[in-house]
């Protein structure tokens, strides 16, 4: 996952709100370290940064020169964090912040350090090897048109286009078996707690749960706060699933205060599309919405949208600027009272999440993306 990625997930699950439990991390104490190596002798430089857990504040990259191909960084951190160096070349990989100096090759991996360094290096090797092999062949404008067609932003028009989208799918799944594999073998040590860091919003509880023990070595670094918190998250969706929906308190844009209650339970399916004016994918999905909404409206299917936004002007600002045609709602936050918000209630760690309502008022689903809550209300209204 690169950089932009992080910031992008780290941003969504700051701005919502905590889940009742809570997580308290072990920050070990800072220490120097040092990373020496070699790259392509046609770079200046190298740039590295602080990946995981992603810092407090702004941004910062850092960079150290590149001389006949050598280059040395220096810095201070907490031991166990994680930094990134890249040569832009493509040849960026991962590192713990530890005692032990570390060598590393940044085009061939190959490492001199410690035995948990070397391990997290070879698995990154194995993964870039995977990844080069899917990009083989493919320009610049047919990698980024395939990640378009994978995102749904654009449709896959040919046969090759089908295969391209396989051949990605069928990749990503080797990656994603590899990483678990490879940090399921590392409990005793600090290497899962990046792992999922980077994957955690992409898993299931299922798989979560293999790696979520409050006594495991890496379980309270500071990586782990949004880990935990999607962890609990899912826990709680998973709780809802074939029961009574919860009901919460919300505000309508021109401030009167609403239960789902009134809304829920009345014999006819509702759908809550939690959601944010700062989310991208959120707003990728109006599209969609929009055609849900007329298509599946006139059959008895109520859409509300319950925004997690903090401020209430960028919340009303985005509902005028996406003309949204359905019931809006904003969640009252848990500081303002007694409360419990929505989110908290339905287990929201990220959006956009869908919560499908049957007319009784029982909890159909919790964990559909688009495509696949489409899919379910056209089995529900045998409509296309």
């Amino acid at each position: 996952m690169n950089k932009q990625t992080i910031i992008t997930i780290l941003l969504s699950l700051v701005a919502i709100a905590g889940q009742a439990q809570t997580f308290t991390p072990i920050v070990e104490d800072s220490i120097n370290f040092v990373i020496t190596g070699t790259t392509n002798a046609k770079v200046d430089s190298v740039t590295w940064w602080q990946c995981a857990p992603y810092p407090q504040g702004v941004s910062k990259d850092y960079y150290a020169p590149v001389k006949d191909g050598q280059f040395r960084i220096e810095g201070r951190l907490p031991r166990h964090h994680f930094i990134q160096i890249g040569d832009d070349e493509g040849n960026d990989l991962h590192f713990i912040v530890e005692d032990t100096p570390t060598h590393i090759n940044l085009v061939t991996g190959e490492v001199m350090g410690s035995d948990v360094q070397s391990r997290f290096v070879q698995i990154q090797m194995r993964e870039r090897e995977i990844e080069q092999q899917l990009w083989n062949g493919l320009t610049e404008d047919e990698q980024m048109n395939v990640m378009q067609m994978i995102s749904g932003e654009v449709p896959t028009k040919t046969a090759e286009d089908s295969m391209r989208v396989r051949r990605y799918n069928k990749a990503w799944s080797q990656i994603d078996s590899l990483r678990f594999q490879s940090y399921s073998q590392n409990l005793d040590n600090c290497l899962p707690a990046y792992y999922l860091f980077v994957n955690h919003m992409n898993m299931t509880l299922k798989e979560l749960a293999v790696f979520m023990h409050e006594d495991a070595p890496y379980a309270h670094l500071p990586a782990m706060s949004h880990v935990w918190k999607q962890y609990w998250g899912l826990q709680t969706k998973s709780n809802l699933s074939k029961k009574s929906f919860s009901d919460f308190e919300a505000e309508t844009p021109d401030g009167q205060l609403h239960h789902l209650a009134e809304y829920a339970g009345h014999g006819q399916y509702v759908l809550l599309d939690f959601w944010a004016s700062w989310c991208g994918p959120c707003i990728a999905s109006f599209p969609l919405m929009k055609q849900m909404h007329e298509v599946f409206g006139e059959h008895g299917l109520r859409i509300i949208g319950v925004s997690v936004d903090q401020d209430k002007d960028s919340w009303l600002n985005a509902v005028d600027k996406y003309q949204l045609p359905w019931l809006q709602l904003r969640e009252t936050l848990a500081s303002q009272g007694n409360r419990t918000s929505a989110s908290e209630k339905y287990g929201i760690t990220g959006v956009p999440t869908f919560v499908l309502i049957a007319p009784d008022g029982t909890v159909i689903s919790t964990d559909l993306d688009r495509k696949e809550l489409k899919t379910k209300l056209e089995e529900i209204f045998e409509v296309k």
